[in-house]
């Protein structure tokens, strides 16, 4: 399959003419933020070419997770590096840390995926009270995770690796998982950045969406994708979103409010989720937004807004996804004589000599069954051959793992569990943290060969023998 290439409808030089940009403040905010990340010269420079005219930037992101979140996000950074990649020197990828959340039920966990394909679930702590994330210290789940680590995933050629880039005391979760992406694409020059540390940069936008928010084609655009199916992504949209965020606790706040902020205190506004892509927009010219099925959905309900603050949209590009094939998996299939795509199925059958074992005890349950008793027996039978049964299917589970050792086959339950847990694609499960323990930090250039080879949208797998 060739590289994707950026659809026909986007024209970069067309939609640079369609905004402006403070490029000279957004590179002094870019370089600040490298310097806490101790981000390479490489990214660095990379940084400065948004103060040419015709750059742009591809974007990508994701919110901060206990262990850097499930593996997508490191399958959309892959993809959008590729996409930049593919126009040229000019554009710019970029990873947008949604620190501002404050899901926490989302955040505070890490799944990993024992060989047994059990999942062994990791939840750390992230203290109390409603603060965003970008208030809450990635140190304080950081050596218990380890510890899960060490435990269910034995020694890792990533682990090392991992700990050097341990968080910092003072470090919350948004700069952590910055540091980490930027290290892990170091090779790829890849900029990541909080989306509060651009809060100077929207002010303009801010204040007119205040004043010009467009209500009425927001809701007749509602009514019309809902009439059609769509599922409602944010409700009536009737003010923008706006919160007051401060270490003391994210709270909304109406437009009274936050007119008052934006004069007084802006530095604490922060954009719901309605309206953080618009405020990217102001603050970054973002050609290119390569985002997952749930952000494309609900992008189809705020499209009104990019005209009416004045804003130019991106392009949307439907992410790649990526499942990782490991060696053990790769030796499994072959057992099997099955491809990788096989394994969400059913087992293939194997020769059997032990089912006919099972026959005489089959033939005597139904003469039980068939048995004419009076009531009070009946009764008393139905419960025993129901015990029956469940120790019968025991019997048979037991002599079906005996016939897939006697032809040397894998578990398939293990193979169907990594790549396929809980019935849905690897990447919305499997921690980013276990992928880098247990294949090291190099797996994030094997992620960026694989997107650069599959098209946007599509299933692709990363064979890692």
């Amino acid at each position: 399959m060739a590289a994707p290439e950026i659809p026909p409808a986007i024209d970069v030089s067309t939609f640079l003419q369609r905004g402006t940009w403070d490029r000279t403040a957004l590179v002094a905010i870019l370089r600040s933020v490298a310097d806490r990340h101790a981000a390479s010269t490489k990214t660095r420079e990379r940084i400065t070419t948004f103060t040419r005219p015709d750059s742009v930037a591809i974007v990508t992101g994701q919110q901060p997770a206990v262990g850097g979140g499930p593996l997508y996000a490191l399958v959309k950074t892959a993809h959008a590096i590729a996409v930049a990649r593919s126009l040229g020197a000019h554009a710019v990828p970029v990873f947008w840390c949604a620190s501002e959340d404050h899901d926490l039920g989302e955040a505070g966990h890490a799944d990993l995926i024992a060989r047994d394909g059990s999942l062994r679930r990791f939840s750390g702590t992230l203290g109390d009270g409603r603060a965003s994330l970008r208030f809450r210290p990635a140190a304080l789940w950081w050596d218990a995770l380890i510890g899960h680590c060490a435990q269910h995933l034995g020694p890792g050629v990533g682990r090392a690796w991992l700990e050097q880039h341990q968080p910092r005391a003072d470090e919350n979760m948004g700069a952590w998982t910055c540091r980490l992406l930027s290290a892990l694409f170091d090779a790829h020059a890849l900029v990541c950045v909080e989306g509060h540390d651009l809060r100077p940069l929207w002010r303009t936008t801010l204040e007119r969406a205040l004043v010009a928010w467009p209500t009425e084609s927001l809701a007749e655009l509602r009514q019309r994708l809902l009439a059609e199916g769509a599922a409602d992504a944010f409700g009536p949209l009737d003010q923008a979103p706006l919160f007051a965020d401060r270490p003391t606790g994210r709270t909304a706040v109406e437009t009274g409010e936050a007119r008052a902020l934006l004069a007084n205190d802006a530095t604490v506004l922060s954009p719901g989720a309605a309206l953080r892509p618009i405020l990217q927009q102001a603050a970054l010219p973002a050609a290119v937004y390569v985002g997952g099925p749930g952000e494309l959905a609900y992008h189809r309900f705020i499209m009104p807004l990019y005209a009416a603050l004045g804003v130019p949209a991106p392009q949307l590009i439907p992410r790649c996804s990526l499942t990782l094939v490991p060696s053990w998996v790769q030796r499994g299939c072959q057992r099997w004589q099955v491809t990788p795509e096989a394994i969400a199925g059913q087992a293939p059958a194997l020769p059997s000599t032990s089912s006919s074992l099972l026959a005489p005890l089959d033939a005597a349950l139904r003469t039980l069954e068939s048995e004419a008793l009076p009531d009070s027996h009946r009764r008393r039978l139905h419960a025993g051959i129901a015990r029956l049964r469940r120790e019968r299917a025991h019997m048979a589970a037991s002599l079906a793992r005996g016939d897939r050792q006697v032809a040397e086959r894998p578990a398939w339950g293990a193979l169907q569990g990594w790549l396929h847990p809980r019935g849905e694609r690897q990447e919305r499960t499997l921690s980013l943290f276990q992928a880098v323990w247990q294949f090291g930090p190099g797996i994030a250039d094997r992620l960026v060969d694989a997107a650069a080879t599959t098209a946007p949208g599509v299933h692709g797998w990363v064979d890692l023998r």
